[in-house]
């Protein structure tokens, strides 16, 4: 249920795959929930599910005292929220952005939010569609702390909330940081699943083995984590020479599979990096220090 100290209306502006989730998730945990998208039809599973349905952004501004934003690009958002009506929807009230916005698209729209006496915010949703529906997305958010602190009990409807820094453009950033893994977990997985299927295993058993895998990995990132930053690159698993030659190996069964390699390679440059920069006898962490600008 929401908190009955902070506001309980909120309107989402945007209802792609995201957006919808976001409304759903907030009707599910008891807020009055108004929706708006240029593509009405869309609102409709929301609608018979409680939501109410705005006609245009400035009504649904109106309606609320949060609104929340999540539209494809900043283009969309500016189209969307950039007008005298709009701003007079939400004048004294909270903007929540959770679109996709670089810094200085997220500094245009602070500026503006500004410039009408909206306190704004900013997220990126680290999480899909369905884990959102669930509550268990991550929100990094960026702007003023007094503007998190107002907006984190609706934010944590969607999961786990940090607040990063009072700079506009940071959330943006610190999203993009993410990426390498999830994307590499995400590819990484879809790669074997391509190699165990040619190979005649089942895929059952594969997805099966790498969950019970990713339980020993999560203790393995934390350390990771503390040996960067302490700096301490100590080969106490195995070299770099030792992963890279067992990476070696992967990429040569894949290949006599007919497999696409792309992925293989790529990763096997980066040990190659590592081991050329004179870190073979490190930890493979101590790649950390080839990527870095010189």
């Amino acid at each position: 249920m929401t908190n009955a100290n902070h506001p309980t209306t909120v309107s989402v502006i945007g209802l792609g795959n995201m957006g919808s989730a976001l409304a759903q998730a907030l009707l599910a945990a008891g807020y009055a929930v108004t929706v708006y998208n240029r593509t009405a039809a869309k609102a409709a599973p929301l609608v018979e599910k409680g939501a109410a349905l705005a006609d245009n952004p400035a009504a649904a501004a109106l309606k609320s005292d949060t609104s929340i934003v999540c539209v494809t690009d900043h283009d969309a958002y500016v189209s969307t929220i950039h007008n005298a009506s709009v701003a007079t929807g939400l004048a004294g009230k909270r903007l929540v952005q959770l679109g996709v916005e670089t810094v200085a698209e997220a500094r245009e729209a602070a500026n503006w939010a500004q410039a009408h006496g909206i306190g704004y915010l900013e997220g990126s949703i680290l999480g899909l569609p369905d884990s959102v529906v669930r509550g268990e997305a991550i929100i990094v958010c960026s702007g003023a702390r007094e503007q998190y602190d107002d907006q984190q009990p609706t934010l944590e409807t969607f999961g786990r909330t940090h607040y990063l820094s009072d700079s506009i453009g940071a959330a943006y950033q610190f999203d993009k940081t993410t990426y390498p893994f999830g994307y590499g977990a995400y590819l990484g997985f879809i790669q074997g699943a391509a190699m165990a299927q040619a190979a005649g295993y089942s895929l059952e058993a594969y997805t099966n083995i790498l969950l019970q895998w990713m339980q020993a990995l999560a203790g393995k990132i934390e350390n990771f984590g503390s040996l960067i930053r302490n700096e301490d690159y100590t080969a106490r698993q195995g070299s770099l020479e030792i992963w890279a030659d067992a990476y070696q190996k992967s990429l040569e069964f894949c290949q006599s599979l007919g497999v696409d390699d792309s992925l293989l390679k790529t990763h096997l440059a980066m040990l190659s990096k590592g081991i050329t920069d004179g870190h073979g006898d490190e930890e493979i962490i101590a790649i950390f220090k080839s990527l870095l600008p010189k």
